[in-house]
Parts: C-alpha cells; structure tokens; sequence
C-alpha cells in the first residue's frame, strides 16, 4: 500500500503528548503512581530528615531522567499520607526571577497563609516579610511590588531602604550594609517564630527544591547562596534535586573550565544521596506505558504480545548498547513520533523500527547501506546481535524481526530474491540440534520470510519506514 494512498482520517486526531509529565499522585500510600519502587526508599529517608538536626541541605544526586521529580513528588504525598508539611519550589521555572528569594518567600507565603488562626504566627510571618527589601537584590524590588501588587506587604521603612539601595538616594555603603545586616538578623528571627506553625510532632520543615541543574548557572548559584546565607534556620531542611555532575560544570561555566565545581559544591550541600537507579526494564516499561503508545498497540490485533516484544527487545538492545536513561526516553520519544505519523490503515512493527532507529544511530555507514541494499540484511543482524549469527544466542522475538527485516527488501516489480538471504538461516537451523533454544526463533524467522501475504506490500513499507526514520532523526530531542 503506497505511503500517499490513505487520506488524513487515517491519522490519529489526538495531539501527541511529548512531555512526560508527573506521575498523578494520589492521596494513597503505597502509592499507584510509584512505579519503579521508590516507596521503601523514601519511607527510610523520611525519619532521617524530619528528625535531623538543623539547618540542613541534602542534595538527591541522579543523572537525567533519574526520575528526581517523581520521587519527589512521591515523597511529599508520603509526607501528607503522615500529617507532615513539606513546601515544593521548581526552581528552573522561577529563575526569570531577579532574586531567587523571592520565589522562596512565595513558596512561604502560600503555606503560612494557610494560618490565619494562629495570630502570632501570621504576625511573625508578616515582620520577616517586612524586612525582604533589605535583603532582596535592589534591582528587583520595584519588579516585586509591580508583580505581587503589594502581596509580600513590604514595609514602608524598607520600601525607603529599597529606593536608597538602588541609587535615587546616595548613602553611607557600611549604613547601607549595617541595614542588610539588621534586616537578616530580623528576618531569620521572625520566620523561626513562624515555624511554630508546624504539627507538634514534626521537628523540621522539608523544602524541596527541584530542577536546579536545568536553571542558568548564575541563577543556580544565587539559589546555593541564598538557602546557606538567608535560611540557614533551625527546623529548616532543603532537599535539592539534582545532576551533581551537570551543576558542577553550570559552575565552571561561570567561574572557568580550572575552577573546581564539585568541591565548590560541598560548601552548601551537607548530605549527599545518590538515587538508586531503577532496573532498566522496569523503566522501560514505565516509559512505553504513555498513552499515545498504548492507543497504537491496543488497536493492533497482536498489540498485546507487541508491546511485550516491544519491551523485551528494547530492554536487550539497551543493553547491547549501554544506553542511559536519557538515551531510552530520546529513543522512545522518536519512536512515538514516528508512531504518530504513521496512518492507521499501515502495518509496520514498532520493534522492527526501535531496531532501525538504534542502526542508524550506532552505524548510520552499515544503515545506509541497508536503505539502499536489502542483500546487507544479514550483516546489520550479526551488527544487532554483535557477534557470528551462527554461534550467538538469539534474543526472544528476534526471529520474527530478523524476519521483517529481511522481507522487507522484498519487491515483486523489482525481482528481488531473498533466497541467497534466508538460505544460511535455513542451514543454520538444519545444523542445530532440535533442542537447542535457537531453533523456535529460526522457525519463525523462516517462516515468515516464506510467508505469502498478497495483501501487503514490504516493500512500501521500507521506504516509508525509512523516510520517517530518517526524518525523526534530523530532530534534536530536547532534555
């Protein structure tokens, strides 16, 4: 069936969801969303943090696409399912912010909010918020009362203190500094009287703060600076997730390639732990588990064995190639973006094009080949299987994709012949003994080469999948 003979009903109508979003937490414990595991993790970390001593900073280290935002999310609704308060800040998101304490006291603000029937709490919390424009960047208080509307309830003295701080009045630099000095001494005093909002049985206060590594490194630094200098409080512990690696570089980036990112790290973080990287199937599934992907297989007569083929088979190329975690969501992006394209009435195996998408991306030289000469075929299934095919052990369900992949350079108009193709497969499985686990998939490779199926023409559907391959790939997946 030609690529240009269906017309645009064909097509899904759905957008595609690219983003992976949050999982949707809910108010459950063990949570549902909690797919790969991470309840134990959490419920021992739990006790640690809310009965430490403090202030304190601990830093959840994982590559990306660790799965930092989700544990984190999953760790708060474990900290609600206890009665305990726990504050969220995304830093990437705020870091257009002139000073990152402002998004800090926001965060704040909404929770102490909530305490209108605890006057001195309210009262406590509405001192430190005076005394923000004496601790705040000067450039960016007009830019605070504009965007709050006066929501922050900045004090007049310190509104004049602001004004002298950014040139319309020229003052003393030690008075301006002594001020600086007072207002922090202030502030720190009153939200430690605000902490008291806290349940009786919850010592600390968990702040999370998330994405800081996706954050301009300027912006990260200033959110380092400011949790160590301006809330370093008792009954104050900030959790930061991040890419301990990819922060320490955002650093060098400021400071020089010679400046030592990691060790200037260690100034503000106390605690470090490193997120337990999750079994690779395991992710694997979670990530084929996106909705777009699960409309596509449920509608195909085979989806239900699909999917597990899908799974299966990634999971062993994965680990043919080392891929990260980063490297399976960039690959399970592009083949939903390929899935999306494709009509509904196409009949292309979604494990044939993970295969064709990692081929061109570990040898794009044997690939073009391939895309051009269907006699290769063998030589991109011993590159696959890395190893002689006559001696390496056949993954499940590799027979069958062996199988597409050799009948797809079939074209009755062209006259092509696979004999020369299938005929060392045929030798082979008449060479193993008929217990050896090679055989069942040496059947269905044959078998399906041999297959006639009148109705389908490979042959189109090669040089579609190839288009689109070749397409999708021109696409830089963003992180």
């Amino acid at each position: 069936m030609s690529d240009n003979s269906v017309n645009s009903n064909d097509y899904p109508k759905k957008l595609i969801p690219l983003r992976i979003n949050p999982p949707n937490v809910h108010d459950e414990w063990p949570c549902a969303a909690d797919k790969l595991d991470r309840s134990k993790e959490i419920e021992n970390l739990t006790p640690v943090l809310l009965n430490v001593e403090a202030p304190l900073v601990f830093a959840i280290d994982a590559p990306w696409g660790g799965g930092k935002t989700t544990f984190i999310k999953l760790w708060q609704q474990f900290l609600k399912y206890e009665g305990k308060e726990s504050l969220y800040l995304n830093a990437w998101e705020s870091d257009f912010a002139e000073d990152p304490l402002l998004p800090m006291l926001s965060v704040l603000d909404d929770w102490l909010a909530t305490q209108s029937g605890k006057p001195a709490i309210k009262e406590a919390w509405n001192k430190a918020k005076e005394c923000a424009p004496g601790i705040i960047k000067a450039t960016a208080v007009a830019a605070v009362k504009a965007a709050t509307f006066g929501a922050l309830d900045l004090g007049k003295e310190y509104e004049k203190l602001a004004s002298d701080l950014t040139g319309d009045a020229v003052g003393s630099l030690v008075d301006s500094f002594n001020v600086k000095q007072k207002s922090l001494a202030k502030f720190k005093h009153q939200l430690s009287v605000a902490l008291d909002a806290l349940p009786e049985d919850q010592a600390n206060l968990i702040i999370f703060v998330d994405e800081l590594d996706r954050c301009k490194p300027t912006y990260a630094i200033e959110v380092l600076e400011r949790i160590k200098h301006l809330f370093d409080i008792d009954r104050l512990v900030f959790v930061l997730a991040v890419n301990r690696d990819q922060l320490s570089k955002s650093i060098q980036g400021v400071y020089g390639p010679s400046f030592d990112g990691l060790n200037y790290l260690k100034r503000f973080i106390d605690l470090d732990y490193s997120l337990r990287i999750p079994d690779r199937k395991a992710y694997i599934r979670v990530k084929l588990q996106q909705q777009d992907l699960q409309n596509h297989f449920a509608k195909r007569l085979e989806g239900r064995n699909e999917i597990e083929t899908v799974v299966n088979m990634l999971f062993w190329l994965c680990g043919r190639f080392d891929y990260t975690l980063r490297d399976i969501d960039q690959l399970i992006t592009r083949l939903r973006l390929i899935i999306r394209s494709i009509n509904k009435r196409q009949d292309l195996y979604a494990v044939v094009l993970l295969c064709m998408l990692v081929l061109r991306q570990e040898d794009n030289a044997l690939y073009q080949r391939f895309k051009l000469d269907v006699s290769c075929t063998n030589d991109v299934i011993a590159f696959l299987l890395e190893g002689d095919i006559k001696t390496t052990p056949l993954p499940k369900s590799f027979g069958t994709i062996c199988g597409w992949l050799i009948k797809s350079g079939y074209d009755e108009d062209r006259n092509i012949d696979l004999d020369p193709i299938i005929a060392p497969w045929e030798q082979l499985k008449d060479e193993l003994a008929q217990n050896d686990p090679r055989q069942r998939e040496l059947t269905n490779l044959i078998q399906f080469v041999r297959s006639i199926d009148s109705w389908r023409n490979y042959s189109d559907l090669r040089g579609m999948a190839f288009n689109r391959i070749e397409l999708i790939s021109q696409i830089d997946i963003a992180d």
